[in-house]
Order: C-alpha cells, then sequence, then structure tokens
C-alpha cells in the first residue's frame, strides 16, 4: 500500500512528483464540484484583475485628456501639442467601454469618468468576492481531504508489524501524524491556490500584453528569466533545508516521547541533567535547521519586489521614449505600468 512508503520516508527527495500528485488527487475525487467552483472563481479574479487596468487607462485617454483638449482649444496649445503626439487618435481607438460623441462638454466626460469609476469599484468588490470565495472553496474540500487522510493514515498503524515500531521511534512517527498532514493541509488551503491564481493572473497579463504591442511587452516581461531563476533556485535550496526540519522535529518529538515515557527511570538513574542537556541539543538543532529554512522563503519575496520595480521602470522608460514619438498613447502606456504591478 502507498502509506507504507509514505511511513518509511524520511529526507530524500520524491523520486516521482507526478505520481505522488496523482495519489494525492486521489483524495480530492469525492470534491470535485468544489475545485471546479475553485476554478471558476479564479478565472472570474483574473478577468477582474486583468480588465481593471484597461479601464485605468481608458480614464485617461477617454476622458482626463479629451476633456483637456476641449478646455484648451480656443488657445490651441495643448490640443495641438496632443495632436501632434496622436493621443486622440489613440483615444478613439481604444475607447471600448463607453467613447463619448464628438462635442462632448467637460460635463459630459466628468459624468462618463464617474461611471468608470464606478465600474472600476466593482471589479475590485468582484476581485476581492471570488478571491474571497475560492480560498474558502479550496480549504473546506482541504480539510475534508486531510480528515480523511488522517483516519487512513490511523487505520493504517495499526495495521503496522511490531518490527516496524522496533525501527522507528514513536516520537518520529507523531511528527509524520501531525506536523506532516499539517503541511500537507497548509499547501491544499494556501499553497495551491496561491500558485494557480499567480499562474492564471502571469499568463493573462502576458497574452494581454503581447496582443496589444509585442514589442513592448517582450521588454516589459525581460525580467521573467530573471525572476523564474531566482525563484528556481530559492525554492531548490529551500526544499533541502525542510527536509532537514523535517528530520530535526522528528528527533525532537522523539526524545520528548522517550523521556515523557521513561520518566521513572530517569529520576531513579539522576538522567534529568544529562537528558536535559541532549534536548537542549536537538531543540537547537531543530532551531537552526528552521531559521536556515526560513532564510530562503524570506529572500524570494524581496528578490521579486526588486526585479519587478525594475520592470516598471524598464516599462516607464520605454514607455516615455515611445510616448515622446507618438508611436503609443498615454492610455497604452499607463495601463502597460498597472499591468505590471499585479504581474510582479
Amino acid at each position: 500500500m502507498h502509506l507504507d512508503r509514505i511511513l518509511n520516508v524520511e529526507t530524500q527527495k520524491p523520486t516521482n512528483v507526478s505520481t505522488t500528485l496523482g495519489r494525492l488527487f486521489r483524495y480530492f475525487k469525492p470534491f470535485l464540484f468544489a475545485l471546479v467552483l475553485a476554478i471558476l472563481f479564479l478565472l472570474l479574479g483574473t478577468w477582474a484583475q486583468v480588465t481593471a487596468p484597461e479601464l485605468i487607462g481608458q480614464s485617461v485617454d477617454c476622458y482626463i485628456e479629451p476633456a483637456i483638449v476641449g478646455n484648451s482649444s480656443a488657445g490651441g496649445g495643448m490640443a495641438d501639442m496632443m495632436q501632434k503626439f496622436g493621443i486622440q487618435t489613440a483615444s478613439q481607438r481604444n475607447c471600448w467601454y463607453d467613447e463619448l460623441p464628438a462635442g462632448s462638454t467637460s460635463s459630459d466626460y466628468l459624468a462618463g469618468l464617474a461611471r468608470l469609476v464606478l465600474v472600476l469599484v466593482g471589479l475590485y468588490v468582484l476581485v476581492a468576492l471570488t478571491t474571497g470565495l475560492m480560498f474558502y472553496t479550496m480549504t473546506w474540500a482541504g480539510q475534508h481531504v486531510i480528515r480523511n487522510l488522517r483516519v487512513e493514515i490511523f487505520h493504517h498503524i495499526h495495521r503496522l508489524s511490531l518490527s516496524y515500531y522496533t525501527r522507528h521511534d514513536a516520537g518520529d512517527i507523531m511528527s509524520r501524524l501531525t506536523n506532516d498532514t499539517d503541511t500537507i493541509q497548509q499547501v491544499i488551503g494556501f499553497g495551491v491556490v496561491q500558485v494557480f491564481s499567480s499562474i492564471a493572473l502571469l499568463v493573462w497579463i502576458v497574452w494581454k500584453m503581447l496582443t496589444l504591442n509585442w514589442v513592448y511587452a517582450l521588454v516589459s516581461i525581460s525580467v521573467l528569466p530573471l525572476m523564474a531563476l531566482a525563484t528556481w533556485w530559492l525554492s531548490a535550496q529551500a526544499r533541502k533545508a525542510f527536509r532537514v526540519t523535517r528530520q530535526e522535529i522528528g528527533n525532537v518529538n522523539a526524545e520528548l516521547q522517550e523521556n515523557i515515557a521513561a520518566v521513572r527511570e530517569v529520576q531513579a538513574f539522576s538522567r534529568e541533567d544529562a537528558n536535559i542537556e541532549a534536548f537542549q541539543q536537538s531543540n537547537a538543532a531543530n532551531r537552526d535547521a528552521n531559521v536556515k529554512a526560513v532564510s530562503y522563503t524570506s529572500a524570494l519575496s524581496p528578490v521579486l519586489e526588486a526585479l519587478g520595480y525594475v520592470a516598471i521602470a524598464i516599462v516607464v522608460t520605454v514607455g516615455g521614449l515611445l510616448l515622446l514619438r507618438g508611436q503609443i498613447s498615454t492610455f497604452r502606456r499607463s495601463r502597460r505600468v498597472v499591468h505590471v504591478f499585479p504581474a510582479r
């Protein structure tokens, strides 16, 4: 039975990740409807997150700039400058939400901008609702999966031979039953949702940028290989470190179990100080292993944030040059900057 392999694994790398994920997915089969709901919430929330930057860009090109051009048309200065850079033409081409007719007044543009702001508020409310429902759905399914997994493991350990308990410490077995299942629970409830939502958002944003201007898009995502490399290296180091933490917490639990179970013998032979010293060493090793593991996971976010700001700087610089040459509108430049923020 595959639980035999689970209970005999120490700190080696998994030999077949796809097989492991397939066994884990077996526990999700009774809750497929929850997974489908979570996917629907994921797609709806991702669509809202990608559409919001579109409307933010249109607020500039379709309402603010035309109002400025209209107010300055008598003097001609501002209007001539914007017409020189082709902003009005770009605005008319990009205003797919609600393009006002020619000759509209500043009040019309202000009213249109107010309607657009209400739509943006609705989109962000939709993002919040779908994100919350997605996490709730996955957490609900994950809790049921963990419950079934714990029951199956509990039944399984009662069928193991006595020789198994001779070869393995009771504390290490308890660590597997508690800490390992808690880790799986965290991955199911938060990690899986976060990974898939981030991938969906990134793919959707990159596709939108490529359809608008593939050269500008390639410049915008030029830091993605560096992000992928940093994520791969830090994740690999973190996995190695967390395997050590798993072993060390097992040693701590084994020390606790042995000393508590044999407390009478310890006191009878005056072994209190020696056992306390041994436990302090195990506890210190567990502390050092966790600090090392957390140092890798803590470094990932700042590195990605720094590369994200580099991407924004590249987008702003290149977009400013293209804007001055009249090759893009303020709409496209502002939308690209807003797109890069969630893509980070």
